[in-house]
């Protein structure tokens, strides 16, 4: 079981979450049945526990990525549940950390801040890498929130943890966490803060060592910020880049509507032939 979240994790990040759910669906009914009617001693239950946890928070993941809100939160809240049975305080804070940005980038601030300061609670007592996790998702959440100067002081913290971590100290669900990861949150900082030719730089190393999916993502912001830098050739051909990830099967909803406010940005140029190709081609991905 725990191979086969392994695999799907893997799979979602090549092509986006909306494919797998019917399958992690599938894992966690299957879990239930085994955690509902199979005898097993005190330490397989909590991992059967952590498993659930794991696959719940997947499931959050993928549906959220796949634009189905309602679904993500219920999926997040499982996850929690789970992960307290378990007794596994990080995998809680993991989870958390999920919700928090869900709310966050749904204006529910207050409600985030709440979510991170409980996830938070346990950065003594975890290894680097979570750390790092952590504190960039308070980045984001602060970031959303206005509060910059706690953002970037949050920013730091997390570059500073993930320098201190290694391979070896990071639980399967948090691998995919690293410098990639660390400079697209640093880059929608800075574009965030009005200092978008330096986000481009952040953003463009993010997108570099990125999986196909988020690379996908990334592109969009990547073209909000150089056109926020007054680069519209670099956000034409950042925006080329995200157009081109989405037609090779990646199936992402954040993409999409990262590629929407980009459309949005290049109004203002409207009158150019290559933006009214680019802004044709966003509507039409959307449309599909």
């Amino acid at each position: 079981m725990a191979e086969r979240v392994e695999s799907i994790r893997a799979m979602e990040q090549d092509t986006g979450g909306v494919d797998f759910l019917d399958s992690a669906r599938a894992d966690l009914r299957l879990l239930t049945r085994m955690i509902g009617n199979s005898r097993y001693t005190d330490e397989i239950g909590k991992r059967l526990y952590t498993l659930a946890a794991e696959v719940c928070c997947l499931l959050g993941w993928m549906s959220y990525d796949a634009g189905l809100q309602a679904a993500a939160q219920k999926n997040y809240t499982a996850a929690l549940r789970a992960a307290n049975t378990a007794g596994d305080e990080m995998l809680g804070a993991h989870t958390l950390c999920f919700m928090a940005t869900q709310a966050s980038n749904h204006r529910e601030q207050r409600a985030a801040i709440g979510l991170m300061e409980s996830a938070t609670s346990v950065s003594t007592r975890v290894p680097a890498a979570m750390k790092s996790s952590l504190a960039a998702h308070q980045t984001t959440v602060l970031c959303k929130g206005g509060d910059h100067k706690k953002a970037a002081q949050a920013l730091n913290r997390a570059f500073a943890a993930l320098e201190q971590s290694d391979s070896t100290d990071r639980p399967s669900y948090l691998r995919w966490f690293g410098e990639s990861q660390l400079r697209s949150t640093e880059g929608r900082f800075l574009l965030a803060t009005g200092q978008a030719s330096r986000a481009t730089d952040a953003l463009e190393k993010s997108v570099t060592h990125a999986a196909p999916r988020d690379q996908a993502v990334r592109c969009g912001t990547l073209a909000l910020a150089y056109h926020q830098a007054g680069d519209l050739d670099g956000a034409l051909d950042a925006t080329d880049r995200a157009i081109k990830c989405l037609g090779t099967g990646i199936h992402t909803q954040r993409g999409v509507e990262r590629l929407q406010e980009v459309s949005k940005a290049l109004a203002s140029h409207r009158s150019e032939h290559r933006v009214k190709e680019a802004r044709a081609r966003i509507t039409s991905l959307a449309a599909a």
